[in-house]
């Protein structure tokens, strides 16, 4: 039964990353044209559903492992650090790539537009941020962000329970 939930959790967590690599397919070649809106803003629905999944998944994974409550806020701590420490590499890899899209623009046009530069590559409805939405990076730090939810599950649980059985002792 145990080999069986590890299955379901590769499978979520495979169907999580194509989801993530079609997203960053959807990036328009720099100096192209990106037409009207972002089709994929839709994935953010099953990438959504998928991650509720992979949570219930991780949870029900580590249902039977006994884990302290040091441990526990140990692992959660460190989860928090690779994801804040994943949020600050992409904040870099932007700028990064607004530089790429300058020096493209740059090659087509003979000058810079920040302006442009920058209205591109900000927020979720262009789709030339696909590819910072969408890449390995971001899917690690989602697969991160869920076994952080399993855990502050289990510490809440350890938490609850600790303090039901010292108060079924008074």
């Amino acid at each position: 039964m145990k080999i069986k939930r590890f299955i379901w959790l590769f499978i979520s967590a495979l169907l999580c990353l194509l989801v993530v690599l079609f997203g960053n397919a959807m990036t328009p070649k720099l100096g192209t044209s990106s037409g009207n809106g972002n089709p994929a803003i839709l994935l953010f629905i099953p990438l959504s559903i998928l991650f509720l999944v992979l949570v219930n998944q991780w949870i029900r994974v580590f249902k039977d492992v006994k884990m302290s409550l040091t441990s526990l806020s140990l692992l959660i701590f460190t989860l928090a650090g690779y994801i804040i420490a994943g949020y600050i590499y992409q904040l870099r890899r932007l700028e990064i790539y607004r530089q790429i899209q300058a020096e493209a623009f740059e090659s087509e046009y003979g000058k810079v537009d920040w302006a442009h530069i920058e209205s591109i590559t900000s927020g979720i409805l262009s789709i030339h941020m696909n590819n910072q939405f969408f890449n390995v990076n971001t899917y690690f730090m989602m697969m991160a962000f869920s076994l952080l939810l399993c855990f502050l599950y289990k510490l809440i649980e350890g938490l609850i329970n600790r303090s039901q059985g010292t108060s079924a002792e008074n």
